[in-house]
């Protein structure tokens, strides 16, 4: 890349290019908790030139790596938008994956890139700082209402030990709704003990008695807070404590001063949970997964790809 370099492990003043733009995402500590959960590894790309920096996380996939731009959400830190002239940056370095799949959200200011993508809804509240309950529909505040009334303490997650209750939470969740699972007990572990030093990350947990009823994990990015993920105790659900979480962690982002909450892209064919989303005042747009492919494997790996797709569609 003509003005950047790249290593595998960051290079100075890495951590201040971040604190200054607020990219969670793109941090040492982000990476190195994605790094002890997963098999993967990231890059960093430093332009110190301009005081551009851009984390790319290789995820192995069989044979191949896959690189994601700032996973989950994209961005390059420093740079108000992602531009082509990055990507043919990008496409002349050398040592990267088969392909870097670059997020971008609707809701940003990014081009559009001159590559290959694919689509998914993506519903976000905009003008976060003059939302309220008030102005979402009537069945999501009688929702936060009865939370409210439930008896359930909303508590801040410290123990790590308590990952493994959350991933049982997340899994029977995804196997109610037929879904794939995608993160693992050591990586909300991981998120747990990440909060304990960073301020920009939190996992909320709505307790009836000892039991957890639901969690919820929000992260701060830029001046985005987004809704990571969550999940709750079917046994509990009268008690609506997802309801509950959503409407802290929104009123949360409020006060920090962020200008969107993100709940993040939806799996084609959920207009449901799309539907449901968009009823806490929020609306939807095109999110964009675009695929640079980086070398000559990257047909292989296309097709093993859509085996993959096809076998797991039956």
């Amino acid at each position: 890349m003509s003005n950047w370099s790249a290593s595998a492990a960051a290079p100075s003043g890495w951590s201040e290019l971040c604190a200054k733009s607020d990219s969670l995402f793109h941090s040492e500590e982000w990476l190195t908790l994605l790094g002890r959960s997963f098999p993967c590894s990231s890059l960093y790309l430093l332009d110190e030139d301009r005081g551009h920096g851009a984390a790319i996380t290789q995820f192995r996939a069989g044979p191949f790596r896959i690189g994601y731009l700032g996973f989950p959400v994209g961005g390059v830190v420093g740079a108000d938008a992602l531009t082509n002239e990055f990507v043919e940056e990008l496409r002349r370095e050398k040592g990267m994956p088969v392909a870097v799949r670059i997020p971008v959200s609707g809701f940003d200011e990014s081009v559009e890139l001159e590559l290959p993508y694919e689509t998914t809804p993506e519903t976000a509240i905009i003008d976060l700082q003059s939302w309220s309950l008030s102005r979402v529909t009537k069945n999501r505040r009688r929702d936060v209402n009865r939370s409210l009334r439930s008896g359930l303490d909303v508590v801040d997650a410290s123990d790590p030990a308590d990952g493994a209750r959350i991933y049982d939470l997340y899994r029977k969740t995804l196997e109610r709704k037929d879904g794939s699972l995608r993160y693992n007990a050591t990586y909300f572990s991981g998120l747990i003990a990440l909060t304990q030093t960073h301020s920009r990350i939190r996992v909320l947990l709505a307790m009836k008695d000892e039991s957890i009823a639901a969690f919820t994990v929000v992260a701060l990015h830029g001046s985005v807070a987004y809704y990571l993920h969550g999940a709750y105790d079917w046994s509990l659900r009268e008690y609506l404590p997802s309801a509950l979480l959503l409407n802290e962690a929104i009123e949360w982002a409020k006060s920090v001063g962020c200008e969107t909450f993100s709940l993040m892209s939806s799996p084609k064919g959920q207009e449901s949970l799309v539907s449901y989303t968009e009823r806490w005042g929020a609306e939807t747009r095109e999110h964009r997964t675009y695929t640079l492919p980086m070398s000559w494997a990257y047909g292989g790996f296309r097709m093993a790809e859509w085996l993959y797709r096809q076998a797991h569609r039956s």
